[in-house]
């Protein structure tokens, strides 16, 4: 047998990469050491990963995970990049899988119902905390639910790259589908056709069967909408049943699986003249449902469903699901309830009807209209102007005064006060001692705008770089930004154009240029010049600012506004990005 390539080898020199316990092609779960401590370590295929986008989906999922820190679910703890390998490090989690504890006998291993019920809850409580946060799982299953020598349930192995089209309702039918393995010890079916529990374990309760079946609804739209919504239900059953001797909680051995089953009774056809009444009743009510004009009419309505606190991309799965063609937009809300980017409001509202090729808009969040102020006194104007800016506070007004006691652009006090909510709608007013204002320099050549430095006796350095959009020889950027209060010595560093970048041509297009036809392509468009490309990608979880740019899907963008979580194709020639052209 070939030794795995990865095994023995040390991330960061510091983690141990050990033997390989399973993958899927993608990635691949190896056990490790990290200072004497086991762990488990997640490698993305080498080429998985030698795509950038790949790269990032990982990371960026990684990062996701390891912000939901719950009970019940493996944390991640630490993820990153070391040469060629893509990683993330998971804590040991000690124990067996269902999977292992209901393969480890010499026959098909079961669980009692409260037993199974109360593995189960632990499942979706520590779902109910992920979906809560946005995020869903993708990938449940026996194999990623781990069972301890105390009865704790542990949620791991986390989907980390292909988890488009999913939702929690995706997570709800695997949690369905791992109820119907525990209660009959077989996991061998159709998802789509998940059979009820008693046809394989007769005496089982209905109402286990209707768990089952409301949570393995092959119409997405007929599920429990997330973890919480089914843990309550599940709650309520467990609370329904008898608890019979022996039953006593994820603790209890499992039970061998009831092999000998009644035999089927065989039924036989009833007779044609038996059934000819019900036969007529049932073609003169089809009739007079014909002729009210709907019994044939399939339905093309649907109810909105509640997308509060979806992502962007879980909404957008949510309302495909309807089936209805349905037009969504974007904008932005204040919100109390919502993290910032999740959907915080619809219009129209959950539990609207809709029919064919409506519009919902969907209201995303961008936080709290009231934050507390953070405590910027005693600082710099520039630090006060990006704590500010990082609680959400864009509308920042300076009061200059004079102040023997403090250093030019000190922060003197707020309005609010520091530790008072303030409305980021009105914004902050910062008291600040007076000093030298920088002033607008963009619109000044290089030396206009060294000579409009030294006359307030502030030092220029000058960094060069070329611009597709700013003359050469002309300031494209300067820092601090106009309006920053300098002591009378203080810096400036003036980002001059030196025009755009040279291309060269490859060789022999001169001579096919002079030996084409002059007339030839004269009404040919122009194509659109890339934009410059050395922008960052966009992150769902950053601030940006008014003129920042960033690098989605192929194009770059340049933020109108202070923005957050709004991808940047949303919203057109009104929304908060523009668009600067191909990368």
């Amino acid at each position: 047998m070939t030794p795995d390539p990865h095994t023995g080898l040390t991330l960061r020199g510091r983690v141990l990469i050990g033997d390989r316990l399973r993958g899927d092609g993608t990635v691949s779960e190896y056990s490790g050491t990290d200072a004497d401590r086991p762990v488990t370590v997640t490698l993305l295929a080498p080429e998985v990963a030698a795509d950038p986008a790949n790269m990032q989906a990982f990371l960026g999922r990684a990062r996701s995970l390891a912000r939901v820190d719950a009970p019940g679910l493996a944390r991640i703890l630490e993820e990153g990049v070391d040469g060629d390998l893509v990683y993330t490090v998971t804590e040991h989690l000690p124990g067996q899988t269902i999977a292992q504890v209901l393969e480890g006998g010499e026959r098909g291993l079961r669980y009692a119902p409260h037993a199974a019920l109360t593995i189960v809850t632990g499942v979706l409580t520590a779902l109910n905390e992920a979906h809560d946060q946005g995020v869903v799982h993708g990938g449940l299953g026996p194999r990623s639910v781990v069972l301890d020598g105390e009865g704790r349930v542990t949620v791991t192995g986390f989907r980390m790259l292909g988890i488009e089209g999913v939702t929690p309702r995706t997570d709800v039918h695997a949690v369905g589908s791992l109820l119907h393995t525990l209660l009959t010890g077989s996991h061998r079916f159709d998802d789509d056709t998940v059979p009820s529990p008693s046809s394989l374990v007769p005496g089982l309760a209905p109402e286990l069967d209707e768990l089952v079946a409301d949570a393995t609804e092959p119409n997405p739209r007929n599920r429990p909408r997330d973890a919480g919504q089914y843990l309550a239900m599940v709650e309520r059953v467990a609370r329904s049943l008898p608890g019979p001797a022996g039953d006593t909680g994820p603790g209890t051995e499992p039970i061998p699986v009831v092999e000998a089953q009644a035999e089927p009774t065989v039924k036989h056809p009833v007779p044609l003249w038996r059934r000819a009444p019900f036969l007529a009743i049932v073609a003169v009510l089809a009739l007079v449902l014909v002729a009210a004009g709907w019994a044939l009419v399939p339905d093309d309505t649907a109810e909105l469903p509640d997308l509060l606190g979806y992502t962007t991309e879980m909404a957008e799965v949510e309302l495909e699901a309807l089936e209805l063609g349905l037009a969504y937009s974007y904008d932005e809300t204040y919100s109390d309830d919502a993290q910032p980017g999740e959907v915080a409001a619809t219009d129209p509202a959950a539990g609207t009807e809709l029919g064919e090729g409506d519009t919902v808009l969907l209201s995303l969040s961008i936080g709290a209209r009231y934050v507390e102020v953070p405590d910027v006194v005693g600082g710099t104007e520039s630090e006060a102007r990006d704590l500010l800016r990082d609680s959400g506070f864009d509308e920042i007004e300076v009061v200059r005064e004079h102040s023997a006691d403090h250093d030019p652009g000190t922060v003197l006090s707020t309005i609010p006060e520091v530790g008072e909510d303030g409305d980021r709608e009105e914004g902050i007013t910062l008291h600040v001692s007076e000093g030298v204002i920088v002033p607008t320099l963009t619109d000044m050549t290089r030396d206009e705008a060294s000579a409009a430095l030294e006359s307030l006796e502030l030092t220029t350095t000058v960094v060069e770089t070329s611009s597709e959009t700013v003359t050469e020889g002309w300031v494209a950027a300067q820092n601090p930004e106009p309006g920053t209060v300098l002591p009378e010595d203080g810096e400036v560093t003036l980002t001059v154009s030196t025009g755009p970048e040279e291309v060269e041509e490859p060789e022999g297009t001169e001579d096919e240029a002079a030996g084409s036809d002059p007339e030839e392509g004269a009404d040919t468009e122009e194509p659109e010049a890339p934009a410059e490309c050395s922008a960052q990608a966009w992150d769902s979880g950053a601030t940006y600012d008014s003129g920042d740019r960033v690098q989605y899907e192929g194009r770059v963008y340049e933020a109108r506004r202070w923005t957050m979580a709004i991808p940047p194709n949303v919203g057109g020639e009104w929304g908060a990005w523009s668009d600067q052209g191909p990368c």
